[in-house]
């Protein structure tokens, strides 16, 4: 039941901050309402009953929840959400003046320029990533946070393949789109890397394993395509996987040689 109480105590504080504030606030709550659960039961109460008394007292702390709740969730949620919308409304506004500027006073044509405008979408692309991700570890929602940074890592994409292929086709005429895809690999590379040293301590072994095996055929597939784009060896750089499946059962021998000694 203790732990029921402990339960109730951190939904009601779910969708607060983490901050050492909120924090001492909450942990005296408990403290008070398992105090007031103790004593109901020493009076003679059974343990449902008890709870029920416990959790009542909540009520008489229902000022001081609401105080929280001005300096933390729903008015951090509020003003975060009013920043961005007057951050967006300013970047976007900003962005369509550089544009028209460009195209018509500096270029004095409306060719190509359009290129201005995805670029500026791309880039606030990164800025909505990086926010959902900020709010979500400031209020230590781990599934949103783990999400928040592959969104990230997603946001790169337009900006280090698709733009870049892009200028190059609609400017100069040259078309890489056919080999620039292999930065979307080493984003994804990176992104799985990063959320392996950053998590890995809540993941299970069997996890951690598969994620390292991914991360390991990720980087072999970089390698084989780096290596036969470059020396044009398509022939023989598919002995990559084999070293790869090689060093993948030789690790695994010698893991289980190291468990059962």
């Amino acid at each position: 039941m203790r732990e029921r109480l402990r339960k109730y105590i951190n939904r009601k504080f779910l969708l607060y901050p983490k901050t050492r504030d909120i924090l001492e606030v909450r942990e005296e709550l408990y403290t008070i309402v398992l105090d007031r659960y103790n004593d109901c039961l020493h009076s003679g109460m059974a343990e449902v009953e008890s709870y029920k008394k416990a959790i009542e007292i909540m009520a008489d702390f229902r000022e001081a929840i609401k105080e929280i709740e001005r300096g933390s969730s729903l008015a951090s949620l509020k003003r975060n959400l009013i920043s961005a919308v007057l951050f967006s409304a300013f970047y976007f506004i900003t962005l369509t003046l550089i544009y028209l500027f460009i195209s018509m006073v500096i270029l004095k044509t409306f060719e190509n320029t359009w290129l201005i405008a995805v670029a500026g979408a791309f880039i606030y692309l990164i800025y909505f990533s990086t926010s959902i991700y900020r709010y979500a570890k400031l209020f230590s929602f781990k599934p949103m946070t783990r999400l928040g940074l592959g969104l990230i890592y997603f946001s790169l994409i337009p900006v280090f393949y698709i733009f870049p292929c892009l200028y190059l086709y609609t400017v100069r005429s040259i078309n890489i789109w056919g080999k620039g895809w292999i930065s979307v690999l080493i984003l994804g590379f990176l992104w799985m890397l990063t959320d392996y040293l950053v998590y890995r301590r809540g993941m299970s072994r069997f996890q951690k394993d598969i994620q390292i095996l991914l991360l390991g055929l990720i980087l072999t597939t970089i390698l084989y395509l780096s290596i036969s784009m470059l020396f044009g060896l398509w022939g023989v750089a598919w002995i990559s996987y084999v070293v790869f499946l090689a060093a993948v059962s030789l690790g695994y021998y010698l893991s289980g040689r190291t468990n059962k000694d």
